[in-house]
């Protein structure tokens, strides 16, 4: 079987991203933001659902914002992906577009992943272009045309968006500057069971956050931990949440594949450990797990400390199986640990929402 390639971006003009040579439609009428995300199958999914809701935050600034679906193949129309925005989003008021020949002028076009970035370096009907960069795209494969295909982007000029303080460090890195955004919880999903003594007195049921198609959550570590906690803990349920598994692993365990978000707090706050992997960007899992009180165990590193301090709200280890175990085994063993961890988790969070982050934003996108 031959290997699969991925596609070679070439600096282009618009055109040839199948885009109008000329403005189409009328002058604008009210600043205009262009955000050029890639398809989705869940609308739900943390990546998606961040630019959307943000998106859509700007939409309530009386902006006009039009999500752009750069890479569509399977749409002849962007009504069912509108139909999933109007669903997911409270007071929708984003546009989708699948088709590059009518976009308008805009304020800001924004582009949201390196492939998109490509795209925006090309499009020329604009006033100022973005980068909302969520992770360091170019870790995500080995070193090659891909990898310095993506590390180019960082060099395009572009006004900087980041998701954290790591991302931030790693952008400016390339000359740039960006300002960047915390990590928030909707507080209505995300919240203890209770009040006041949320950590229970004995480590029933853990949480791993499983995705073997996403290598930078390192599932096959967890696999590797898990295995030892079920030898040395029978008694605890393990749950594994993320992804439907092509197979199931070789020891007890629940396993709920993929959930909306609006189910995850529930699920959180019936365990009492939660497990997540960062290789590079922080997930969201542990920010939503500390929101519930629930103790997080994660790996060490910057791409993670910028917000998982540990013995604080977290306790971070070596990415090495036995290492986890043993962080593992001292929460099961200390239930002060397990509950400094839990207070100091709600803390970090508490006074943490999207609201002001987005408007944080806003004001960085306005000034600018």
């Amino acid at each position: 079987m031959p290997i699969a390639e991925n596609p070679v971006y070439d600096y282009t003009d618009w055109s040839s991203f199948g885009g109008a040579q000329k403005i189409t439609g009328p002058p604008m009428a009210k600043k205009t933001f262009i955000w050029f995300v890639p398809d989705w199958s869940n609308v739900w999914g943390g990546g998606h659902y961040t630019l959307f809701r943000f998106a859509n935050y700007f939409a309530q600034k009386d902006t006009r914002n039009i999500i752009y679906v750069y890479n569509n193949e399977r749409h002849l129309s962007s009504n069912n992906l509108q139909t999933e925005l109007n669903e997911a989003l409270p007071d929708c008021r984003l546009e989708v577009y699948v088709d590059g020949r009518c976009l308008p002028e805009c304020s800001a076009a924004i582009a949201t992943t390196w492939q998109s970035a490509y795209q925006v370096r090309s499009f020329p009907f604009s006033k100022e272009k973005y980068y909302f960069m969520q992770d360091y795209e170019c870790y995500f494969y080995p070193f090659g045309t891909t990898s310095l295909q993506a590390k180019t982007t960082y060099t395009f000029g572009f006004k900087g968006i980041t998701g954290g303080g790591w991302l931030k460090h790693c952008f400016e890195m390339h000359g740039g500057k960006a300002q960047d955004y915390f990590f928030a919880a909707d507080k209505e999903i995300f919240f203890p069971f209770r009040e006041a003594n949320f950590i229970r007195p004995k480590v029933k049921r853990i949480f791993f956050y499983g995705r073997p198609s996403t290598e930078r959550r390192c599932f096959e570590l967890g696999m590797k931990v898990l295995k030892k906690i079920s030898e040395n803990y029978p008694d605890v349920e393990i749950v594994i949440a993320g992804l439907k598994l092509a197979f199931k692993p070789n020891f007890q365990a629940t396993l709920l594949g993929n959930m909306s978000l609006k189910d995850t707090g529930n699920l959180y706050r019936t365990c009492d450990i939660g497990i997540a992997f960062s290789a590079t960007n922080l997930s969201y899992l542990p920010v939503e797990l500390m929101a519930c009180g629930v103790p997080v165990l994660s790996n060490n590193g910057p791409q993670v400390e910028w917000m998982l301090k540990n013995q604080v709200n977290s306790y971070l280890t070596d990415p090495v199986p036995q290492a986890v175990f043993d962080g593992f085994k001292k929460l099961y063993d200390d239930f002060d640990l397990r509950q400094m961890l839990g207070i100091g988790g709600v803390n970090t969070m508490k006074n943490i929402t999207w609201d002001s982050e987005m408007e944080k934003i806003y004001h960085y996108i306005n000034n600018e």
